[in-house]
């Protein structure tokens, strides 16, 4: 019996060891009160816990009860105060930090990934900065104007006068990301197998920076070819390749508001702009009267308009092409951002416009404003740019 009792002693004391050193992520915090320090992996729609562990009385924790498989973490003892890692099978990482102010003081060896995720969290926070100051910038002469006080006499004019001052702010603002944005770039062209460039990229325009989108994916998918984030990101460069400048737009086979079939392919013989947008969006409708002017001034000239719709309700959408007085053709399948059209086209935001050749061939996209009448101007009435 004595026996017994000493070797299941001895082995719960060489398990105890083992557990300890198959930890992939333990560490220590300073000012710590015995927290509950929850582990989430970041995945959709939200969060999901996979370990908790509470923080013992010397500020050490360790967690070992799971094998990570590549993706973005987060360790918090709530939700405003976390850190964020990027963990992998095999990884030993060790942490260090401030219990009452995780996010701002933690450091994280063993992980290449996380040292890259920081990296790049260092290029953000100064971007962010900037945009902050501009953003303070608005909202000053927003109340210097007196437009916050407008809105409550003449709603519509102060609506002007705002579009007018965000026109104004819109060159520092992208003055801003372009200032940033090859930083970034060059990161991710150093570290093209770095499952942490997925998060990276998105802040890069995939026109600009076709290359550096290429050159992830190939890096990626030899990386990690069955992680199905990465094999979204791969399915999206691939369309992202079919919709370059002289490719054939991708076609469109959408209801009408009448619910017939309506294809992209029967406007084959015109310049068309692909215009995706919905009733529910504001800046959209805010856009209708230069498309509908533009249209107007060359709708006699082999110009037409496909508008596709990324509205949920079929009477809301009726009832925004008839408020609005849109003469184009219309199509949906109401699948919100489900919408076939729209991920076949790639597309992230709206309003958003596809401008194609008489061959159905894409000559542009994203254009709006001037910038699409500059373009019809050129490409249709010959003109380098509009006079105004």
């Amino acid at each position: 019996m004595k026996k017994n009792i000493l070797t299941l002693f001895i082995l719960a004391f060489l398990f105890g060891c083992k557990k300890n050193q198959d930890a992939f992520l333990s560490g220590t915090l300073t000012n710590s009160s015995g927290e509950m320090l929850y582990l989430e992996k970041l995945s959709s729609p939200q969060p999901v816990i996979i370990d908790s562990v509470k923080v013992d009385d010397n500020g050490n924790f360790s967690f070992g009860n799971y094998i990570p498989k590549i993706g973005f973490y987060r360790l918090k003892i709530n939700n405003q105060n976390f850190a964020m890692l990027v963990l992998d099978s095999g990884m030993k990482v060790t942490l260090t930090g401030d219990a009452k102010d995780l996010g701002n003081t933690y450091k994280a060896t063993g992980s290449d990934e996380t040292d890259l995720f920081v990296k790049f969290n260092e290029v953000s926070k100064r971007k962010q900065k900037a945009l902050d100051s501009l953003s303070q910038s608005y909202q000053q002469l927003i109340s210097t104007l007196g437009i916050d006080k407008l809105n409550a006499v003449n709603p519509q004019l102060a609506m002007k006068r705002a579009d007018s001052l965000s026109r104004t702010f819109e060159r520092p603002y992208n003055n801003i990301m372009s200032r940033f944005a090859p930083e970034i770039a060059n990161l991710i062209r150093q570290n093209t197998n770095k499952f942490t460039c997925l998060m990276a990229i998105q802040e890069l325009n995939p026109e600009e920076y076709k290359d550096i989108y290429t050159a992830l994916n190939e890096g990626l998918s030899k990386k990690f070819p069955t992680n199905q984030q990465v094999m979204m990101f791969s399915r999206m460069v691939e369309n992202m390749m079919k919709l370059q400048p002289g490719q054939i737009a991708p076609e469109i086979a959408m209801t009408d508001t009448a619910g017939k079939i309506f294809t992209l392919s029967n406007l084959r013989g015109k310049y068309v702009l692909i215009d995706f947008w919905a009733s529910w969006c504001g800046p959209c409708r805010k856009e209708m009267p230069n498309v509908k002017k533009l249209y107007e001034k060359y709708k006699n000239k082999n110009f037409e308009i496909l508008g596709v719709s990324l509205d949920k309700d079929k009477s809301s959408w009726i009832k925004a092409i008839k408020e609005d007085g849109l003469p184009w053709v219309h199509v949906s399948d109401l699948k919100f951002w489900e919408c076939e059209a729209a991920r076949d086209y790639n597309v992230q935001a709206i309003p958003y416009t596809v401008l194609l050749d008489k061959e159905g061939k894409i000559i542009a996209k994203e254009l709006r404003g001037e910038e699409l009448e500059n373009k019809l101007a050129e490409i249709i009435d010959g003109k380098s740019a509009v006079k105004k």
